[in-house]
């Protein structure tokens, strides 16, 4: 089993607050914002961020999207509470 480098959780960590970001900023400004918009905001963002464990890539186009939309949850209801 390969550990996950820690490089990579930092790194959702950053997309995890660049996504809680842009949902406060839509709020403020009084834009209808929810999970959707913060994932294709976030899913543009991880364009260039191809992780890997021990040489292979962990991101197909799928999976990257899942990631964006888990992330986005997650900054929503973090950022709404």
């Amino acid at each position: 089993m390969n550990p996950i480098p820690i490089a990579m959780v930092i790194q959702l960590g950053q997309y995890l607050k660049t996504g809680m970001d842009h949902y406060s900023n839509l709020k403020m400004t009084g834009q209808m914002a929810g999970p959707d918009a913060v994932a294709a905001f976030l899913l543009e963002k991880m364009k260039g961020w191809d992780p890997k464990v021990s040489g292979k890539g962990l991101l197909d186009e799928p999976t990257r999207a899942a990631a964006a939309r888990f992330l986005a949850g997650v900054a929503v209801n973090l950022t709404g509470v």
